[in-house]
């Protein structure tokens, strides 16, 4: 009954970190870094790397606060949590400003470039921590499974967003190919909404 019980829990926070990945700030820095003509096809490889970035930094603070009692500082997720709005921002201008520089032949990422989805997921992480723990059933759980349930709800946010970052490659193919004029309309509005929630989110942040 208690296994049945716990499966339950861990089922819960599967599906609650499928949802969590389409929580609307992580969404639209996909959709800036995925839009870029130099990132055409690699959403999905930037899904991974993101995802990674976001379930390790929750695994490890899980780790520091149930096993050794070492919780986050608090100043640490609100500070990230202001920063997410500069992502925002920074995303969507990088965008814009590749667009206007574009002259139509796409070209793969830089190596940097490959490499911030990941630490923006990091970011990510940080910034939802504090929401993750709060809503932690640590009443039901033993430490060792509060980390194993902090595991599978970032494998759900990963599952999530590889599932977000494939279907959006495939619609910007769709597009390229079918409707070739809203290509870089469509990839100017991802840019303008991107710095848009990005304001909006330092203001309220």
């Amino acid at each position: 009954m208690m296994a049945l019980g716990f499966l339950s829990v861990l089922s819960a926070g599967l599906l609650m970190g499928i949802l969590h990945a389409f929580d609307p700030d992580h969404v639209m820095t996909m959709s800036s870094l995925g839009a870029r003509p130099d990132a055409r096809g690699a959403t999905a490889r930037y899904a991974l790397s993101w995802g990674v970035g976001h379930g390790g930094i929750l695994v490890i603070a899980a780790l520091a606060l149930l096993l050794f009692d070492v919780p986050m500082p608090e100043t640490l997720p609100k500070g990230a949590e202001r920063f997410v709005g500069v992502i925002l921002i920074a995303a969507g201008g990088s965008l814009a400003l590749a667009l206007w520089r574009s002259r139509g032949g796409d070209q793969p990422p830089s190596s940097l470039r490959s490499k911030a989805p990941f630490l923006i997921g990091m970011v990510h992480g940080t910034a939802g921590s504090a929401a993750v723990f709060a809503l932690l059933p640590i009443g039901l759980l033993s430490p060792l499974l509060g980390v194993l349930y902090v595991l599978v709800f970032s494998s759900g946010v990963l599952i999530g967003m590889m599932g977000f970052g494939h279907g959006l490659d495939r619609v910007q193919t769709l597009i390229a190919t079918q409707a070739r004029t809203l290509d870089k309309p469509l990839r100017g509005s991802v840019a303008v909404l991107a710095i848009g929630m990005g304001s909006y989110w330092l203001v309220g942040a």
